[in-house]
């Protein structure tokens, strides 16, 4: 540390004590879109989308919120909120699926001296697709 930055931080502690030695606000552009503009945005989201939309997506939400787009994609990612990203789970049919995986799940958690343990998927080259039906259907599909 320099002399000049320890003789400040001192005269800040003598005069304010703890309360000196937080940061005080630094030179540079004002912020644009605070808190009050994430909290209007996460209310936003929490509404239906227009008619004709299945979801909100981040162009109609600027234009709904009056900012540009891009400030809309920013506070998102900051939120961690992707608004086109599905996760889902698929359910086996297996009667013995959940034996199975607790195995499976056991040898990660507690794994023997010298295991190995190797994983086979049957189909390797066939992407399974997800379906609103609520099974599940692979591209290959041969009549």
């Amino acid at each position: 540390m320099s002399v000049p930055r320890v003789s400040k931080w001192r005269r800040r502690f003598a005069e304010q004590g703890l309360a000196g030695l937080e940061d005080e606000p630094r030179p540079g552009k004002p912020v644009t879109y605070g808190q009050a503009f994430r909290d209007k945005l996460l209310s936003k989201l929490q509404t239906p989308p227009p008619k004709g939309l299945a979801r909100w997506d981040s162009p109609t939400l600027s234009e709904e919120l009056g900012v540009s787009k891009h400030a809309v994609w920013r506070t998102l990612k900051k939120e961690g909120i992707h608004l086109h990203r599905a996760r889902s789970w698929c359910v086996s049919t297996d009667p013995e699926f959940t034996e199975k995986s607790a195995a499976i799940i056991g040898l990660y958690l507690n794994p023997p001296l010298n295991a190995l343990v190797l994983s086979v998927d049957e189909k390797p080259s066939i992407q399974a697709l997800e379906r609103v039906t609520g099974f599940i259907e692979t591209r290959t599909k041969k009549q």
